[in-house]
């Protein structure tokens, strides 16, 4: 009897996938979110092509040697605007080598390059040259329950809803600094949370990225060690190069487990691998 094709029963995306992580705030988890996603393609064998885009190119440091960083000079962009968009050219030959692979692009926009990084996906049609590749994008934007954060992620999620726009966006809560739910309703965050993420919410996903319980992952990160191979370290190696003693040696790597798990789950509800798991 013939094999009947299984169709999808759900409403993932497919690859090859382009996953710009855009706000023009900083230090809200830009780097973590492109760290965790890289470490689910890692566990799935999914071709994984990763850009970091900042003023520095470091925030990525110690995730993989193929790490694409493009540094921005303010000063030299301020008088020289073209060379912002050579300096971008190997994103998109990262994004076509990754589409041709049937794989992942994941690029994090550092503070104040999202703004940057949408008017060149406007001025190059990125839209149709993805469309070309066959590859969907999903934009993931994070932020925490400070109303700047909010205010600036919304701004940069419209500004490459505007140029993508037949990506898929993905809202992410940050609880790093707390849950927004438990803000006070009359304090500036929770206003505007309900007038600018509200709406925004209403046409995306939305998911919520749980704090690592007792900054269990900063001596891992210190150390330039991936999440992966965090979760997978002897007890015995994490107690070397932390200084802790067992029982605590456990605990961090139980909680950095733990959070992985959470955010691969996630990360399996959105993203369709090709894999069929009752084949």
């Amino acid at each position: 009897m013939p094999k009947t094709e299984k169709k999808r029963p759900d409403n993932r995306l497919p690859l090859p996938l382009f996953v710009p992580i855009v706000s023009d705030k900083g230090g809200i988890g830009k780097s973590l979110l492109a760290k965790v996603m890289a470490e689910w393609a890692r566990l799935h064998k999914v071709p994984c092509g990763v850009v970091e885009v900042d003023t520095t190119g470091q925030s990525l440091k110690g995730l993989t040697d193929d790490v694409v960083s493009i540094a921005i000079d303010e000063r030299t962009a301020r008088r020289h605007p073209a060379t912002v968009w050579r300096a971008l050219t190997p994103l998109y030959q990262t994004i076509e080598r990754i589409g041709h692979e049937g794989g992942m692009t994941i690029v994090e926009f550092g503070a104040n390059e999202a703004a940057r990084g949408a008017l060149w996906a406007g001025m190059t049609d990125l839209q149709e040259e993805l469309e070309l590749l066959g590859t969907a994008t999903l934009i993931v934007t994070p932020y925490t329950c400070q109303a700047e954060a909010m205010r600036r992620g919304v701004r940069s999620a419209n500004a490459f809803m505007e140029v993508l726009p037949q990506a898929r966006l993905m809202l992410v809560e940050n609880e790093r600094d707390g849950r927004i739910c438990d803000l006070h309703r009359s304090s500036e965050a929770a206003a505007v949370s309900r007038s600018l993420v509200g709406p925004l919410a209403a046409k995306a996903v939305t998911v919520k990225m749980p704090a690592i319980e007792e900054d269990s992952w900063a001596p891992f990160e210190a150390a330039n060690v991936r999440l992966l191979d965090a979760v997978m370290m002897p007890v015995r190696e994490i107690m070397a190069f932390t200084g802790l003693p067992l029982p605590e040696a456990k605990i961090i790597k139980g909680n950095v487990a733990s959070w992985c798990g959470d955010m691969f789950k996630t990360f399996d509800r959105l993203i369709d691998t090709g894999t069929n798991e009752d084949d």
